[in-house]
């Protein structure tokens, strides 16, 4: 009877603090912290959240420019980088330097030298306008109190006919359901090109259209 306490009692107290962190992503960016990299590098935790199926769904191709928006340590950046050789080159812009600190180690690493990252604000990218065929996000869009700020420069940094593709994973704290990663990304001038998998666990994929509407 005490273990079935105990376990509910963290189950509570997982809850709450999941609740709380939600409130407050709505008023200030809560990024997971550097001090969790670790988590996120774990092979285990890796297969529970599904990164070979977000990388499948990312639809990456040779010879791509890529951006990730809150890369961490490179849980999808890093095969990414892989997968767009030969001629490809991916960026991870992080707003913590000790999550971009450790990036270039494990981009190291790994050997490859087509992964650049920059500590920097999705607000602010400071990156040149239609420089990328993709940009991606994986459980950040619920950091950013000012989404369509950052989905706004996801636009400028694109390509015509590039693609936006924001992924959600539920019971992420910052988890954003279909409806809100729609509203958030229309509004920002993209249009909606897919959205696969439940609503638990979902990519959806925006394009940025051709002048004319084509794209």
């Amino acid at each position: 009877m005490k273990v079935i306490v105990i376990i509910g009692l963290i189950l509570l107290a997982i809850a709450m603090a999941n609740l709380w962190w939600r409130w407050a992503s709505g008023r200030r960016s809560l990024p997971c912290p550097t001090a969790f990299a670790w988590l996120l590098e774990n092979p285990l935790m890796s297969g529970l959240i599904g990164t070979q199926l977000t990388l499948q769904r990312l639809a990456l191709r040779p010879g791509q420019r890529v951006l990730e928006i809150g890369p961490g340590p490179g849980r999808l950046l890093i095969p990414a980088a892989r997968r767009v050789l030969p001629g490809g080159r991916v960026v991870g812009l992080d707003i913590q330097p000790g999550m971009a600190r450790r990036l270039v180690e494990r981009a190291a690493q790994a050997g490859l030298s087509n992964l650049h990252p920059v500590v920097g604000d999705a607000r602010r990218l400071g990156l040149a306008p239609e420089c990328f065929d993709l940009v991606f996000l994986c459980t950040v869009l619920g950091e950013f109190p000012e989404r369509h700020v950052a989905l706004g420069e996801c636009w400028r940094v694109l390509k015509p006919g590039g693609v936006l593709s924001v992924s959600e994973i539920f019971p992420d704290p910052h988890f954003q359901s279909r409806r809100a990663v729609r509203r958030v990304a229309e509004a920002a001038g993209f249009r909606l090109q897919s959205i696969e998998g439940s609503w638990h666990f979902f990519t959806a994929r925006f394009v940025k259209a051709l002048p004319g509407g084509a794209g």
